[in-house]
């Protein structure tokens, strides 16, 4: 065949899939020109008042969530009169390493349904972004429900629809809506793809020749395709090299054909595979600590993984593991001397990494009440004041030390008497509404609220929690939005992460 004949060949498989809508568009056209004659005859002669017009409210994608503000405790008019452009670049980043109260605050805040920004801007630009932020923190789960709850109203949420559909095993109702509707496609290799997903190998294939031929995908796209349509021709050996960027597609077409990875840490989205197939009991855990970390797992679910097997060697992941084995066996002996010892160094080795609070049920639930060392006990008062229910579980608690007890006042909704740093003075002064006035904290005063939230967690994040301006600021634009017990938490969490190790 010669090149003139693919490109025949390219224009006519493109005219086949899109003349259903060419010709429905052309057929609507004559229909309202016929009607537009015919009403002209019908009307000649009479004169029309005019008609008073109400606009109706328009649609707000970017309002679209799924927990209500009540459920979330995040204000209606939260965004107030923000540029949704603005609210977009600053809601979409993900932060790994920060304070388990901001990674908590931020996914609600992102999942609630309240107004969109009463300023005018691109209709779902948050809503987008929004999306990107769960992908980002590898919440598949999460960013489903907001894209079923939207819909896949604009090409931009179809992309991202497709994009979680890949990554849960879940692509074969986008694929078949972007086989019905072209214009949705994210591409000629998504394309080429779902074509092979609905088994019409011979279309896939076609596509696949006319594209390369026209220059309409990369070689390096067309090699991978080429061997996902065909894996008998796979020369394990030889694999083509990793692309930068790795897209979800790409990497869903390297596994299924069980090519070996980069060796650069994956994005969160994509490690979900490792809990979905045989990978290994390590690789599973690795998989699981970083999405615990980000919140996209419940907490427990890392715990019961960690009890599913026998650590292999010492150091990284096993000796997290080993610790937490140490830690239940000690509980279930009773003894409050091991107890202590293995509780001190759970904390310790998984605190290192960011995960120490996933501990807080067992401090909780398994050791309240237990008699303790004394370095049993202070590490106890830092893992209970994380639980929900840190209030009661601390109320009757004796502070070992004055950091404690500055701690234990903010958890109770007092205001310390006395501050012994930098840091205290500052969290002292958010909650007693001393706080000198700020950029932020008039924006968040003058109803920009949600914007104001995010610029200050996000100064507290770079700083890593250490720049007591930022916590000072953090803390008084939550409290202006009404976020209370959020302020508190956030305010103990530093306090915890400046403390010196047990």
């Amino acid at each position: 065949m010669r090149l003139t004949d693919h490109k025949f060949l390219t224009t006519a498989i493109l005219l086949f899939y899109n003349l259903p809508f060419i010709a429905l568009s052309q057929t609507t056209a004559n229909i309202q020109q016929s009607e537009l004659i015919t009403l002209d005859k019908r009307l000649s002669g009479i004169t029309i008042e005019s008609i008073q017009k109400t606009p109706l409210p328009s649609f707000q994608p970017d309002a679209i969530g799924i927990l209500t503000s009540k459920q979330t405790g995040i204000p209606q008019q939260f965004w107030g009169n923000s540029d949704p452009n603005v609210i977009a670049r600053l809601i979409e980043p993900y932060f790994d390493y920060t304070l388990p109260e901001i990674t908590a605050l931020w996914q609600r805040i992102v999942l609630s349904e309240i107004d969109a920004p009463t300023k005018q801007g691109k209709s779902g630009k948050i809503l987008s972004a929004r999306i990107a932020y769960l992908l980002n923190a590898g919440a598949l789960d999460q960013a489903e429900a907001l894209l079923k709850q939207a819909g896949p109203t604009t090409s931009n949420l179809f992309h991202q629809a497709f994009e979680v559909g890949l990554l849960t095993g879940r692509a074969q109702t986008a694929c078949s809506n972007m086989l019905r509707n072209p214009s949705l496609s994210p591409g000629l290799k998504a394309r080429i793809f779902c074509l092979a997903r609905e088994n019409d190998w011979n279309a896939a294939a076609l596509t696949l020749t006319a594209a390369l031929t026209l220059n309409q995908i990369s070689e390096l796209d067309a090699e991978l395709l080429s061997l996902f349509l065909d894996p008998e021709i796979f020369d394990e050996a030889n694999p083509p090299p990793a692309p930068v960027p790795l897209t979800a597609l790409d990497f869903i077409m390297r596994e299924a054909l069980a090519m070996p990875r980069s060796g650069q840490a994956l994005p969160l989205a994509f490690l979900h595979q490792d809990l979905q197939r045989e990978t290994g009991w390590r690789n599973q855990i690795i998989a699981m600590e970083r999405l615990v970390r980000s919140q996209a797992l419940p907490s427990q679910r890392l715990i019961t993984l960690y009890q599913e097997g026998i650590p292999s060697a010492s150091g990284g992941v096993w000796t997290r593991v080993a610790a937490v084995q140490k830690l239940l066996l000690a509980i279930e002996d009773g003894q409050s001397t091991k107890i202590s010892k293995a509780l001190q160094d759970a904390y310790r080795d998984l605190n290192a990494v960011g995960l120490g609070f996933v501990l807080s049920d067992i401090a909780a639930n398994d050791l309240n009440g237990k008699s303790l060392t004394a370095k049993g006990r202070r590490v106890r008062f830092h893992l209970q004041v994380l639980h929900p229910d840190a209030a009661e579980l601390i109320r009757k608690v004796t502070p070992q030390s004055a950091t404690d007890a500055f701690i234990k006042a903010i958890l109770l909704g007092k205001i310390p008497q006395s501050a012994n740093s930098e840091m205290q003075s500052a969290i002292r002064a958010a909650f007693n509404g001393t706080t000198s006035f700020n950029s932020l904290i008039l924006d968040a005063k003058q109803g920009q609220m949600g914007e104001a939230i995010l610029n200050s967690m996000t100064n507290l994040v770079k700083s890593h929690h250490r720049d007591p301006a930022a916590v000072e600021t953090t803390i008084a634009a939550l409290r202006i939005a009404g976020l209370e017990d959020e302020a508190r938490r956030i305010a103990i969490q530093v306090m915890l992460n400046l403390d010196e190790p047990i």
